[in-house]
Formats: C-alpha cells, structure tokens, sequence
C-alpha cells in the first residue's frame, strides 16, 4: 500500500540508543472525499481527504420537506462551487457519502417508515447516481454522527456507549465493544420515538409522547408559541437563552431533564461507559452535559453511576464526517 501511494510511513526520532519506529498513515494525497449531510430543512457539504481532514464546507438552508431530486440538485451545486474554488476535479474524488435523517433498509437503499423523513422513495442510490459521477455510500444521519465521534472524536476512548442526536428529529446509535448495533433490517437507534410522557402530545409517528415531542427543536419552539406569539427561529431561541430569558431557560431545561431521563433508561438496559451528546440541542448552551447528568442520575441504578455523560467533539460535521468515513470503509484504491 506504500507502494501504490496509499498509505504514507512517518519514523519517529529516537535516541541513540532506540531503533526508530515507525507509524502508517492514510497519504493525504490519495484522494479528496466528499460527505452530504442532509437536515430536516437544511444540507451540509463538507471536502475532505481520506485522512479525514477537512478542506471546505458550506452549509444550505432548504424548505421543509425537499425531495431528493431537489436535494441531490442542490448538493451538486454546492459540490461544484467547492471543486471549483480548490481548483479539484471529479476524477480525484474517491467516493460520496450521504447521511440523512431517517432509518434506512441496508437491503433496498430505501428509507423506512418515509412518514418519518422527507418525501425520499425508492432507492435512494440509484437516484443519486444520477447526480453525482463517482461511487456513492449512504447512511443515517445518526449513525454516522456516531461512527465519526468512535473514529476521530469523543467516543474514541469508549469500547461500549450510547450516542444521542438531539436535533429537529431525535435519533441515536449504540456502540458494544467497538460496533455500532444496526439491528435486524438498520433501523436500529430511533431513540426519539422511546415513550417518556403518558399520554402526552402526538408524535409524527402516530405514538404519544415520544422523546422527540418534547425534546426535539419543533417541539421546544412549540412549547415557547405561547410566550412568544410572534414567533420565534431556532437561532432567535439559541440567543434569547444567553440572554437568560425567563421562559426560554425552562424550556431547554425541561428538555435537558426529559434526555436526562430517556438516558438513564437506556443504561439501565445497555450498562455503557458513556453517553455522548450531539446535535443542534447539545451545542445550544454551556454546561449542557450536567444538565442531563442530573437528571440521568436520578434515574438509572447505581451498577451505572460511572457512566461519562459529554457533549460529541466534532460539532456540525458530525454526520458528513461520518459520510466521509463510510465512503473509507469501501477503499480508496
């Protein structure tokens, strides 16, 4: 692999004593990677070589439920201004990996449940071939989230946790001894559908009080419509809560405690090292990870009072990293 100009050999200095050693690295440049995070309402496009470090992003607001012609069109668009601006061609790119926001039958390359996502039918592959001219890898949005916190950030010293994606939606994946459990058909992790209130406000899913309706961002803009008849953004929100606005502060509290509870249940069945948080409620203040560890606490045994609860490390490209990384488990020769 050396060779062939794969992987790169970088000997490390030692004393006069000590033979040298030396480690292997993925050779920047083998190829350029792209990874499409697609969003309830926006996309994220990120270059990165394949030793996953990042080039260029850029980020798209998109209306509610886009379709994938109409989201693939616009991750085209996105793509080419980004080769153009670095002056790179499609033939030096090695794959494209795409994460959405919903679970995803590894058999067909469908979305399951679509009531749960845009309106995306079929496979999903075949419609991006036709768009992008390279190979094409597809994913949940939260696996992928989790998969690059287990490879390059907070959940790299884990071998067992659980990933929670707070976000429009409320996603999840669980890592047992290095793998990412994707159940019997992929749709393993929709945490966001766990039952936390009785009988509580009707999901998207057809259930009652699911995580998500109290949890995820339509649901915490949905409780402050009253205090704010004018309505507010999620940006608007996010500043109101510095600003320690009275209403605000509850209502990202009470979300705080509600994860803190979903949490708790969850490691009193899976007995993880640590609970990783990620997503758009996990950025939206400081201190946001003891404020689900109070409340996490207090709701699952003592067999896990040694259980980390952290915020993910790598932010908003969680998900198109995690695009990045699926595209390297298919090789890059």
């Amino acid at each position: 692999m050396i060779d062939i100009g794969i992987l790169v050999e970088a000997v490390e200095a030692v004393g006069a004593r000590g033979r040298p050693t030396a480690s292997l690295h993925l050779d920047a440049s083998a190829g350029i990677v792209i990874g499409v995070d697609f969003g309830f309402r926006s996309l994220r496009v990120i270059l990165a070589t394949v030793d996953h470090a990042v080039l260029d992003s850029e980020e798209r607001v998109l209306y509610p439920a886009y379709g994938s012609d109409d989201g693939f069109d616009a991750a085209r668009e996105m793509i080419d201004q980004l080769l153009r601006q670095r002056s790179i061609g499609w033939e030096q790119i090695v794959g494209l990996g795409i994460a959405i926001g919903g679970p995803v039958d590894e058999a067909s390359n469908s979305v399951i449940l679509e009531s749960l996502l845009q309106p995306w039918p079929g496979n999903l592959l075949e419609i991006a071939a036709s768009h992008f001219p390279c190979p094409v890898y597809l994913g949940n949005d939260s696996r992928l989230s989790c998969y690059s916190e287990m490879l390059w950030g907070a959940g790299r010293g884990y071998s067992s946790f659980i990933y929670m994606k707070l976000h429009s939606g409320i996603g999840g994946c669980l890592v047992l001894n290095r793998k990412i459990v994707t159940g019997a058909t992929g749709a393993a992790g929709e945490l966001g559908h766990m039952v936390v209130e009785s009988p509580g406000n009707i999901c998207r899913c057809g259930s009652r009080g699911c995580l998500e309706t109290v949890v995820g961002v339509p649901a915490i803009l949905a409780t402050l419509a009253s205090p704010y008849p004018e309505g507010l953004t999620w940006s608007d929100t996010v500043a109101r809560l510095a600003r320690g606005e009275s209403a605000v502060v509850r209502a990202f509290d009470d979300a705080y405690r509600s994860v803190g509870r979903a949490a708790g249940s969850l490691a009193n069945i899976f007995n993880p090292e640590a609970i990783i948080l990620g997503g758009a409620l996990s950025r939206a203040r400081e201190g946001v990870a003891l404020s689900v560890e109070e409340s996490f606490a207090r709701h699952t045994l003592p067999a896990n009072a040694g259980v980390t609860v952290q915020v993910g490390s790598l932010g908003r490209d969680a998900a198109a990293l995690g695009a990045v990384g699926l595209v390297l488990t298919h090789g890059i020769a």
